[in-house]
């Protein structure tokens, strides 16, 4: 969901998993305190709603990675405010962030990407993240209990756990959060909203036939697209955070096309 990698900190949390590198900022941590008092969670439920949380964007930022491992090239992991970044290259060391560093390839030189290889590594992350889902909806069916579907004000499984698990309280809540997390999120994630990676790939579909009447449209496509689910996030779901997230990203792709001096292309 971020452009630009933060710079680096005292307080980060480094470590790997499956081989990249992946680095946690502060303002992980805070934004996901934020996100969890509003949702009127506190003490265990604020531990749950972490757990959720930080194991879901990294798988996230591991099906990118894991992409873009696929396609030839390493990757490093940085976890930041609500999102993170899936980066090519490994880091260096350094006081900022790490730019690209190809140092562990002999004669390595990097080209750009594909259009067809951007769809896919944009499509990797929200896709890992319904893979995790129904994962978790199949252990839900493995306990013996069972998932009902809802349609108000979102389509959403509500679980139901099944034998003794079925009156744990605290796992009932990982559930639900993982659940939320790994599909009301990757769908969002997947609306054609920059810099989401929905807005990532219809900005490359746009492009293959006119690149620069293709950028306009993503665009535009952005603007229109982030203010009805502004509109519809204070309407309907009245999540007054959700509003002005879209709204900031709506804003923001009409900054864009005022810079660019681009016009309606419809």
């Amino acid at each position: 969901m971020l452009l630009a990698e933060p710079s680096r900190t005292p307080y980060d949390l480094n470590f790997q998993v499956l081989g990249f590198p992946v680095r946690v900022h502060p303002l992980f941590w805070l934004v996901g305190l934020l996100l969890g008092f509003s949702g009127g969670t506190n003490g265990i439920s604020l531990i749950i709603w972490f757990c959720a949380l930080f194991s879901s964007i990294l798988v996230h930022e591991l099906g990118h990675a894991l992409m873009i491992r696929r396609f030839g090239r390493d990757a490093h992991i940085v976890l930041y405010a609500m999102g993170g970044l899936a980066i090519e290259g490994r880091p260096t060391g350094g006081d900022f962030g790490s730019p690209w560093s190809f140092d562990s390839y002999t004669e390595f030189n990097p080209r750009p990407r594909s259009p067809y290889e951007q769809v896919l590594i944009s499509a990797a992350g929200p896709g890992i993240q319904f893979l995790l889902a129904a994962l978790v909806i199949a252990l839900v069916y493995a306990t013996g209990g069972h998932v009902v579907p809802t349609f108000l004000p979102i389509p959403f499984p509500i679980p139901h756990l099944g034998g003794e698990l079925a009156h744990n309280a605290n796992l009932h809540e990982l559930v639900m959060d993982l659940l939320y997390i790994n599909i009301f999120w990757a769908l969002v994630n997947l609306l054609p909203v920059l810099p989401l990676d929905g807005g990532q790939i219809a900005m490359q579909l746009l492009i293959q036939h006119d690149s620069w009447s293709g950028t306009q449209r993503a665009l535009w496509l952005s603007v229109f697209t982030g203010g009805a689910m502004a509109v519809f996030s204070l309407v309907v779901l009245q999540q007054v955070f959700t509003m002005m997230l879209f709204a900031s990203l709506a804003v923001s792709s009409y900054l864009t096309l005022q810079q660019i001096g681009g016009r309606r292309p419809w």
